[in-house]
């Protein structure tokens, strides 16, 4: 009982403590909920900016990174020969094309379009001259061996690539390169006027010639060094296709084992088509071959070609470019689809890859 009475009065409150107590949680009430009323459009405006800001950072960011991964992939393209014609997309993407481009390039052929010269490539919506410009000299457009209604109209068109002296070919062997009549015309009066070529870039000298017909020509463009009076040019020039070991160990540099190495690889080629194969000899350094570049000449015309619908698989495998596998590849194409009636079917059928058609081909025939 007394325990009761006590825990009754512990817990009894006055009148005025009632009040007191009312008005100290009213204060309570009013200290929380303060911030609440008194937060201002302002700065509910401010927490929106803030988010929005974060937004428009993170899309900036985005943006960045896809412009610097563009950037790198672009740093980081490998530009090879290829032909606008067949290339595949890999092989564009790895040139540098964008997807915008390769749609339109790929939409473009299956239409039937066909890219007859460099610049019809500025017909592809989204291809740029500056574009044209950097991929200009690694565009290679084979020609069809086997010869359309077409090509046999326009013939006066065809013409061929091999490496020339600009001083020293006729007007015969310009328009076999596929130079137009009227600018050889106008390159022998220039050197019957007493000039030369020095460069392969004193083509641009003529004037007409088309600069992209130039850039096409420059890579085949070897110049002869000029000789003293005193000294036989035929004394100095060495015809690397028919030379032996003695004549090559005249050479600077070229002892016993590099003259004998290089015979035993023009030998497994066929022939050398460019002097700038030598380097491909083993033990011949890029010093030595520039020391006896402008010493030898090169008559691509006695290269020894393969006859492609004949040749075995045994044999057909020693050549320095066609491996074991590319050799049967190839042979088990032709006993199932016959005879091929164009070298392009070999890079079309993905039996040579592009970057070694361009250097195949020339030691190749079909018969």
């Amino acid at each position: 009982m007394n325990f009761k009475h006590t825990l009754r009065e512990y817990f009894s409150y006055s009148s005025s403590e009632k009040n007191g107590l009312l008005v100290l949680v009213f204060i309570l009430l009013v200290l929380y909920f303060l911030p609440v009323a008194f937060t201002t459009r302002e700065g509910v405006e401010d927490s929106l900016d803030q988010k929005r800001q974060f937004q428009i950072d993170s899309v900036i960011s985005v943006i960045e990174n896809r412009k610097n991964n563009k950037e790198a992939k672009i740093a980081f393209t490998t530009l090879s020969y290829f032909d606008p014609n067949t290339v595949g997309k890999e092989e564009l993407i790895g040139l540098g094309f964008t997807s915008f481009q390769i749609s339109n390039l790929i939409k473009f052929r299956n239409k039937g379009g066909l890219f007859k010269k460099k610049t019809d490539l500025l017909k592809i919506y989204g291809i740029e001259t500056s574009d044209l410009e950097r991929w200009n000299l690694y565009i290679h457009i084979v020609a069809d061996d086997k010869g359309n209604n077409e090509n046999r109209v326009s013939k006066t068109k065809s013409y061929s690539l091999f490496p020339f002296d600009p001083n020293l070919i006729s007007l015969k062997d310009w328009e076999r390169l596929g130079v137009n009549s009227s600018i050889s015309v106008r390159i022998k009066k220039y050197l019957n006027a007493g000039g030369s070529f020095k460069h392969a870039v004193d083509l641009k000298k003529i004037y007409g010639f088309d600069s992209v017909k130039i850039a096409e020509l420059i890579p085949y463009v070897n110049i002869v060094a000029k000789v003293d009076h005193e000294i036989p040019r035929q004394n100095e020039l060495l015809w690397l296709n028919s030379a032996d070991t003695n004549q090559l160990k005249q050479l600077p540099g070229i002892g016993s084992v590099l003259s004998t190495r290089i015979v035993k690889y023009r030998d497994m080629l066929g022939g050398f088509v460019v002097k700038a194969q030598l380097q491909e000899v083993y033990g011949l350094s890029r010093d030595k071959y520039t020391r006896i570049a402008t010493l030898i000449r090169v008559d691509s015309l006695s290269v020894r070609k393969i006859e492609i619908n004949s040749i075995e698989e045994s044999r057909l495998k020693k050549h320095p470019y066609i491996n074991a596998r590319m050799a049967k590849d190839i042979v088990r194409y032709r006993d199932r689809n016959g005879n091929f009636t164009s070298l392009k079917q070999l890079r079309s059928h993905k039996l040579v890859a592009d970057s070694l058609f361009l250097k195949l081909v020339p030691y190749l025939e079909l018969k």
